[in-house]
């Protein structure tokens, strides 16, 4: 078998070694397809900034086919087709009985660990997820940033007792996972005031034919410098606002965006961003982080199965792994790119 292991920064190199075995709870995968996200991208160029590993194999999502099971494996089968988790994590610990994502023991396959950059991988069935009858092995590699979205969104709904229906919601960003969560907003919580907002107008176009509102740039300009309650409520027109790009400025402003006893979630990660906190305050603001995926996998499977045209829309280039240095460079450029996928 073939690995393909990010030695260092910008440095991809093809390894040849055994095919594994699985013994106990283990169980052989073979790789079809591997998604390119913005960590795999930082990761590459060297700019990451959370816990990472080299060398080792990226990424952490994917789809594949079992090839061979572990003598104690229950849940999957020779021949399933699936897909797995980016979160590594124990289940056993207090904060696993919260949020497998918050793990006190996380690691996160394809960042800290090995990921899925080979002809097969070895994982415990514990991380593995059967995609149900109908559902597209190349859309099925979609798994992991669709459940980040609806991980974030179901933390929000939390905030939002009565549902998305009758909220006004703004998705700032338009990259998959923002895109996710417009699409679930629309086709998965009934959402009818569902906006987004993204300076790539290829993506903004996606999303209008999704039948999201684009907003235009001024309606989303303000400032809280005033004195007063009028001036602080001036730009609040939403309900809910989904902050995805990671971007300092965005951030900050989203605040201005919220309603008194709105949402702010986010999952963009920003070092660190200056913030007029009084907003958060003087709003009464709730503001929700979220990550990773693990625990909405069977809901983004529901969605990538029952809206495959959706699914589609999100996946704007294929290359072959042996070309995953020419799928970054693609990969960063957002006007006209979604989803980079490398086919092995």
């Amino acid at each position: 078998m073939i690995s393909y292991i990010l030695k260092e920064p910008k440095c991809v190199e093809a390894q040849e070694g055994p095919k594994p075995v699985p013994q106990g709870r283990e169980v052989l995968v073979r790789i079809r397809y591997v998604g390119i996200c913005g960590s795999d991208i930082h990761l590459f160029n060297g700019t990451y900034n959370g816990p990472h590993s080299y060398p080792m194999r990226f990424g952490h999502e994917w789809s594949g086919v079992v090839e061979a099971v572990g003598s104690e494996v229950t849940r999957v089968a020779v021949g399933d087709v699936v897909t797995g988790d980016c979160s590594r994590y124990c289940g056993a610990c207090p904060s696993c009985e919260v949020d497998k994502n918050l793990c006190q023991h996380i690691e996160k396959f394809g960042i800290t660990v090995d990921g899925a950059s080979a002809d097969y991988i070895l994982r415990d069935e514990m991380y593995l997820y059967k995609a149900p009858e109908g559902l597209d092995i190349k859309h099925l590699c979609l798994s992991e940033p669709v459940a980040v979205a609806a991980h974030l969104l179901e933390k929000v709904r939390k905030a939002v007792p009565s549902g998305f229906a009758d909220k006004r919601v703004l998705v700032l960003g338009g990259g998959v996972i923002g895109m996710s969560a417009l699409m679930l907003l629309l086709h998965m919580e009934n959402c009818r005031q569902a906006e987004l907002y993204d300076l790539a107008e290829s993506r903004t176009a996606l999303a209008r034919g999704e039948g999201a509102r684009i907003p235009a740039a001024q309606e989303l300009a303000s400032s809280s410098e005033g004195g007063d309650y009028a001036s602080l409520y001036a730009a609040a027109k939403y309900d809910v606002v989904i902050e995805t790009t990671g971007v300092a400025s965005v951030f900050a402003n989203a605040l201005n965006l919220v309603k008194p006893g709105g949402v702010l979630g986010c999952v963009g990660m920003i070092a660190k961003v200056e913030i007029a906190q009084k907003l958060i305050v003087t709003k009464s603001l709730t503001v929700i982080g979220s990550i990773g995926g693990t625990g909405d996998f069977p809901r983004a499977m529901e969605f990538l199965c029952k809206n495959p045209a959706s699914a589609d829309k999100l996946i704007s280039h294929y290359y072959p792994i042996g070309e995953a240095a020419q799928a970054f460079a693609t990969a960063r450029v957002p006007e006209g790119t979604m989803k980079v996928v490398l086919t092995l």
